[in-house]
């Protein structure tokens, strides 16, 4: 199935019992999923109202879920416990399939009343891994105590018009995950998203993050040793208010970051580490942040042994204003400034 392709069976939610304001909706959406599945895919409707979530839902392929809007349409997670709503065939290293083509469009996804005991960067909205042939489209995705869309191993998925306010709210420095939208790399050799039109405000560790997985262990979805997954687009998104770093670049080959707007951010607008080739950073506006750009190897960084390389980046045409130190960069070689 390609991007973009919406399923023909429609399997109404309220017809399986799955009710708003009812003590919990996980068996029986879970349940749902698992018919749908069986049944060779189809979307899931949830009317308006607000829904209860006490317990994950391991996602199947083929089945999509919509919602009225999401300003009608609240999925509320409620625990205190670390895990995540969504979840995928496995959130651990290893060779398992990937959950392909499926839509997530037009709900809010409410962690506010996740109270865990610990952090843990697995309490998130949606947490799947490797993906693929995948819409996430017009969600609001809101207090979750770790990175808010946390998937990994993407291949032909587009991200648009997310808006995610303090994903990570429970994250403190040092600490792993905890961002907006966060994105695992080296699972595929050609690794091709788009995120785009989306907007990150007052998230932890990142409002927009993109991270190479070879550091925390060999043979990622089987592949061993990994491939440089590459071929990707952050394009137009707002990321603002930020506890640490706005748009983030932590290992990635084949990428452009292009007319984005990252201000206010106690971090970088942009930071990049561990290894960077064949990228584009043009005509973003970075303001008011403690560095405009910031680029520095990850021997630099606590907690990382071993730097890629780094080479053909490209930086022009950005607009740094009133930020704290408008570039680091740390790299002596294959950086072309053209601002």
């Amino acid at each position: 199935m390609l991007v973009g392709q919406v399923h023909a069976t429609v399997y109404d939610a309220a017809e399986y019992f799955i009710a708003p304001q009812m003590w919990d909706n996980s068996g029986r959406l879970q349940a749902l999923v698992d018919k749908v599945h069986d049944e060779g895919g189809g979307s899931i409707l949830l009317a308006s109202g607000q829904y209860i979530f006490r317990s994950p839902i391991h996602w199947r392929s083929g089945v999509s879920l919509q919602g009225v809007s999401v300003q009608s349409t609240i999925l509320k997670m409620i625990g205190t416990s670390n895990w995540s709503l969504f979840i995928g065939e496995s959130t651990k290293q290893g060779n398992f399939p990937a959950i392909e083509s499926v839509r997530f469009e037009h709900f809010t996804v409410d962690g506010y009343e996740m109270k865990p005991t610990s952090y843990s960067t697995n309490c998130k909205a949606f947490n799947i891994r490797p993906i693929q042939d995948a819409v996430f489209d017009d969600l609001v995705l809101r207090g979750t105590p770790a990175t808010a869309l946390g998937i990994d191993f993407l291949n032909r998925v587009y991200i648009n018009n997310v808006r995610v306010i303090e994903g990570g709210r429970n994250w403190t420095p040092g600490q792993g995950g905890g961002s907006g939208i966060g994105i695992g790399l080296r699972g595929n050799e050609d690794e091709n998203f788009i995120i785009t039109n989306c907007i990150c405000v007052g998230c932890g560790n990142n409002g927009i993050f993109v991270e190479d997985q070879s550091r925390f262990g060999n043979g990622v979805n089987g592949c061993s040793p990994m491939t440089e997954g590459k071929g990707q687009i952050i394009r137009g998104n707002i990321v603002k208010n930020g506890r640490n770093h706005g748009i983030s670049i932590q290992g990635a080959r084949h990428i452009s970051i292009l007319d984005n707007l990252a201000y206010n951010n106690a971090g970088a607008g942009f930071y990049a580490n561990y290894f960077m080739s064949d990228v584009l950073i043009s005509g973003n506006q970075l303001l008011d942040n403690r560095w405009g750009i910031y680029i520095s190897p990850a021997s630099n960084v606590n907690g990382f042994d071993g730097v890629g390389e780094f080479r053909d980046i490209t930086i022009q045409g950005n607009v740094l204003r009133r930020n704290q130190t408008p570039t680091q960069i740390d790299v002596p070689e294959g950086i072309e400034m053209r601002q």
